[in-house]
């Protein structure tokens, strides 16, 4: 059933996007079943890793999670950009490109897409690549220091804990 409602909304939001008609829902249809196909088995709702707490407990725990989170990206997002914008307003480059490791041998294939989203849409910093026994994620940094590698180990924890 799920699938199926998915379906129906990725549907709905190409006929949207390209112009409401027959076809075009009749198109969008094809092109969610193909997205559907191609993309892995969407993760079930007990997979995230919440402690078995009852269901008040958890929805705040869940909840604070997803603040902290919000907050920590959005400080993150502000302080890169400000970064970003003094190094091309200023005549000298600042940044040392560099590939910098980050393990993440415990997280879920879900945790690591998330993970990989948070740290690409940060400015200054691209997720490159998953190491095949997925316990390291390789990430491209404008501005790396000592502690970058630190600095990402406080969103996985936080997705540890149940984001």
């Amino acid at each position: 059933m799920t699938t199926f409602l998915l379906l129906a909304l990725l549907a709905l939001v190409f006929a949207f996007l390209v112009g409401f008609s027959g076809a075009s829902l009749i198109l969008g249809h094809i092109v969610g079943f193909v997205i559907l196909s191609i993309l892995p088995q969407l993760p079930s709702p007990g997979s995230f890793s919440v402690p078995n707490l009852n269901t008040g407990k958890r929805l705040l725990l869940y909840g604070r999670n997803v603040v902290i989170f919000l907050f920590d990206f959005l400080r993150d997002l502000t302080l890169s950009n400000l970064q970003l914008a003094m190094d091309v307003w200023t005549p000298k480059d600042y940044f040392n490109p560099r590939l910098i490791e980050v393990p993440v041998g415990d997280l879920t294939p879900f945790q690591l897409a998330f993970l990989a989203m948070r740290i690409t849409l940060t400015p200054g910093t691209i997720s490159i690549d998953v190491s095949d026994d997925q316990s390291t994620m390789i990430v491209h940094s404008m501005y790396p220091g000592e502690s970058t590698a630190a600095l990402l180990r406080y969103p996985i924890d936080i997705l540890k804990r149940g984001l």
